[in-house]
């Protein structure tokens, strides 16, 4: 009999890691596809400052937005000037854009890594599920 229930029990908390393991698998399948659609019009210049490089999908799913910052002689300055407007966008876009609710259902951190022309790393902002929900 207990080696009927501790055989019982091994497949059960197998099956249960197994399913937990697929949801993470099918999860990251998700966020990389997203990634590659992203990487496709890569590199772009988003504004004069601002260059869109790639993104990236981490294995413990943390997307990653690598951008450049371009024509600026100070661009850790130019990007704490424009911190509070990019959380505000950030905050906007996840309530209303439908294709984005995979990060919100799934709380995928969200890490924007900035970078200068010469790809040395100016600053990373990372936006935890409570920071866009």
């Amino acid at each position: 009999m207990r080696k009927t229930f501790f055989l019982l029990s091994v497949i059960f908390f197998s099956l249960l890691i197994l399913q937990c393991n697929t949801g993470d698998r099918e999860l990251h399948k998700k966020l990389t596809q997203m990634a590659a659609e992203l990487n496709e019009s890569a590199p772009v210049s988003l504004d004069q400052y601002t260059r869109f490089e790639e993104a990236t999908v981490t294995t413990d799913n943390v997307f990653r937005y690598r951008y450049s910052v371009t024509n600026s002689n100070n661009p850790d300055s130019l990007l704490q000037s424009r911190k509070d407007e990019l959380m505000k966008n950030i905050k906007t876009m996840f309530s209303t854009n439908a294709e984005l609710r995979i990060f919100t259902e799934n709380d995928v951190v969200i890490e924007y890594i900035y970078t200068d022309e010469n790809n040395s790393n100016i600053r990373t902002i990372t936006i935890n599920p409570e920071d866009y929900q």
